[in-house]
């Protein structure tokens, strides 16, 4: 793996590399949303560190992204088959 990603966890510490610390003063700040939440995740341990919704905002931009820039006729929707 090319790098690795930390976790922290609000109160309760950080993990990487299969590692955890606990720290019960550990907050979790999003530096995209500056937000305090319970959780974000970084792929270095200086940072940004992200949280789960601005990681799934990104994720669906690039998800989106991919679709709108298809080759040819690749057809269907970003997400993959929806059922009900």
């Amino acid at each position: 793996m090319a790098g690795s990603i930390e976790v922290r966890i609000a109160g309760r510490g950080s993990a990487q590399d299969g590692a955890a610390r606990r720290d019960a003063a550990q907050i979790a700040h999003c530096d995209l949303c500056t937000k305090d939440v319970d959780a974000v995740a970084s792929v270095s341990a200086s940072g940004p560190f992200a949280c789960k919704s601005c990681l799934r905002i990104r994720l669906e931009a690039m998800t989106v992204g991919t679709w709108l820039l298809r080759e040819g006729d690749e057809a269907g929707l970003p997400w993959g088959k929806v059922s009900g």
